[in-house]
């Protein structure tokens, strides 16, 4: 499964807007309100439509504050229109089908359509039939990660043990994939629930042993993990025997450890007859808003190769506002950019992360610190005031005087600056 294109109507911000899509990774970058998030979230509208067919999933609706709003200025206060109607249409594959469907919102009172999705419906109905009548078919993983993944999973955390629960259907690998936070309380159990498996079997478990994988390679500097009962929790290893349970990672280890690890989870449910091979074998979609969460720089250049070397069948969508992510994209995948409305993949190889700063993100002089640009900017306007001032007019050499004390200020804390400033200053402007 993979997305190739995406139409928009009405959507969020946008009135209409297509976007397309890498089958590898697609890196969203632009400036804040520029519609990355609400991409993401009409993916996640069109991606609703899979689990239409799906046995107690929920899908994800286009919902009223999705539709776009504009500002008219009536009467004293003004006063939100909105636009109708609001509409999502897909382009993409199941298996060797390429697919159309749309979903929409026609009003204010309605609710979101599916019979425009008719074509993705039955493709994923056919493999549930499949599945029922014992045929080894695979089902694409679908999920996404959105910015308060981290909070939200505090908030939903739960007191007591983990609960390694009893056997799942297969379509648990849906649950709540849509919903734009990671549960690690689920991943936990599951991985709990395989320890005790391969516990009682006497041998290894190729599903456990491929989670563990997805974990330390998509964790910095991770060298293994298992459940550790004692603390009821996934425990990581560093070098020099270094060991962290899950809930006391760094909020970046724990992001990455959690969305490599859900993946992996979800990949094994869905298709438990690949064993080990789930996430290797496994198609799907994967969404990642802002994927720099809390990572530090240097991890940042190799997160995308990470995701897409341990999931090499699945396509990915995400966000960021990092320089180091735009710079690692070369060859990886493709970048868009909203700001500037087309694809910058083909030089970034070329570009060092200061090009990509002012020639891709419209940073002005990257390799300046934002104060330096700003002595520049007062010194001109300190000698300008100068040169364009008069020296005959006592009033203008007072103007002149707290133009140029004012000019001063912000930098009193560097007093070579200030010193080399007052050098240059007419003796008229030092008497009173």
């Amino acid at each position: 499964m993979h997305l190739a294109r995406l139409d928009l109507q009405n959507f969020r911000c946008f009135e209409h807007r297509t976007v397309v899509f890498d089958k590898r990774f697609t890196l969203l970058i632009g400036a804040n309100a520029t519609g990355k998030t609400a991409i993401l979230d009409a993916l996640a509208v069109a991606l609703g439509a899979v689990m239409i067919s799906i046995p107690r999933a929920k899908s994800r609706q286009i919902r009223h504050d999705d539709v776009r709003r504009t500002y008219l200025p009536t009467a004293e206060t003004g006063h939100f229109e909105e636009h109708y109607p609001a509409v999502v249409t897909a382009h993409g594959s199941v298996g060797p089908n390429q697919l159309i469907w749309a979903r929409e919102l026609r009003t204010a009172n309605s609710h979101t359509t599916y019979g425009a999705a008719k074509s993705i419906r039955d493709a994923m109905h056919a493999l549930v039939q499949q599945s029922r009548h014992g045929e080894d078919v695979i089902f694409p993983c679908v999920s996404f990660y959105g910015t308060g993944r981290l909070w939200l999973e505090q908030r939903q955390r739960l007191a007591g043990g983990v609960d390694p629960g009893r056997k799942i259907s297969r379509y648990a690998g849906y649950r709540n994939c849509l919903t734009p936070r990671s549960s690690t309380r689920d991943l936990v159990a599951w991985v709990k629930r395989l320890t005790l498996i391969q516990a009682q079997r006497g041998a290894t478990l190729e599903t456990l042993k491929a989670m563990i994988h997805a974990i330390v390679r998509c964790v910095d500097h991770a060298t293994d993990a298992y459940f550790d009962f004692d603390q009821d929790d996934i425990v990581i290893t560093f070098p020099g025997n270094v060991r962290f349970p899950f809930n006391m990672l760094s909020d970046g280890q724990r992001n990455m450890a959690a969305i490599a690890a859900d993946i992996a989870m979800r990949c094994s449910q869905l298709n438990p007859h690949l064993n080990g091979a789930a996430c290797r074998q496994t198609p799907g979609v994967v969404l990642i808003d802002e994927i720099d969460l809390h990572l530090h720089p240097r991890w940042q250049r190799s997160v995308v190769s990470d995701l897409r070397e341990t999931f090499p069948n699945m396509q990915f969508i995400a966000t960021s506002h990092s320089p180091f992510i735009i710079q690692s994209m070369a060859q990886q995948g493709s970048v868009i950019n909203l700001d500037a409305e087309h694809e910058e993949s083909e030089t970034l190889y070329q570009q060092s992360i200061e090009d990509v700063a002012e020639n891709i993100m419209g940073v002005e002089q990257p390799q300046r610190s934002r104060r330096f640009q700003d002595m520049v900017a007062a010194a001109e306007k300190y000698f300008r005031a100068i040169e364009n001032s008069s020296m005959d007019d006592p009033g203008a050499i007072r103007v002149l005087r707290d133009k140029l004390n004012r000019l001063e200020e912000p930098f009193a804390d560097n007093p070579a600056y200030v010193a080399f400033l007052r050098l240059k200053r007419p003796r008229e402007t030092w008497s009173e």
